[in-house]
């Protein structure tokens, strides 16, 4: 059976989300920084396509642009790919077992991050090196935890 979806739980997760983004840590730990908010439009992308959309992925890019001081439309166009990949594949995504979603976090994190890293090279001159796959692969082990605590946060909000 189907939750009921509610915008004040997709709202108060992206909130958590943005806060564990602009959370202050040591300068090692900051260059592993999972990607809180794309982990979770990928998570109520999967849970509801049909109310979680392109339009949350461009809101919530513009979001970590300003969090992230990128050039506005860096991480909306990255984000907007990102939900435009997991869309299409959302009915096989949620039929993967755990260890293969991982995989395909892995991958859609490490391309949404590739594209920030080139569009910055673009822009503003930054090198690009790969060190953004650690960011990914974090990201990508935390997954269950995002599925867990999604999913319990859901159900006690209701």
């Amino acid at each position: 059976m189907r939750a009921h979806f509610s915008w004040f739980t997709v709202f108060v997760s992206f909130l958590i989300a943005a806060i564990l983004e602009v959370l202050d840590l040591p300068m090692p730990f900051q260059l592993y920084r999972p990607e809180w908010l794309a982990l979770i439009l990928i998570y109520w992308l999967l849970r509801y396509p049909e109310k979680i959309g392109m339009s949350c992925a461009v809101v919530f890019g513009a979001v970590m642009d300003l969090i992230t001081g990128t050039p506005l439309g860096v991480y909306i166009l990255a984000f907007s790919v990102t939900a435009y990949l997991v869309l299409n594949m959302h009915k096989r995504l949620k039929m993967f077992p755990i260890a293969q979603q991982c995989a395909v976090v892995f991958v859609l994190i490490s391309t949404q991050l590739m594209m920030v890293s080139f569009i910055n090279n673009l822009l503003i001159g930054t090198s690009t090196n790969l060190s953004f796959l650690w960011i990914a692969l974090i990201s990508a082990i935390l997954w269950p935890l995002i599925l867990i605590l999604n999913d319990r946060l859901s159900h006690t909000m209701h």
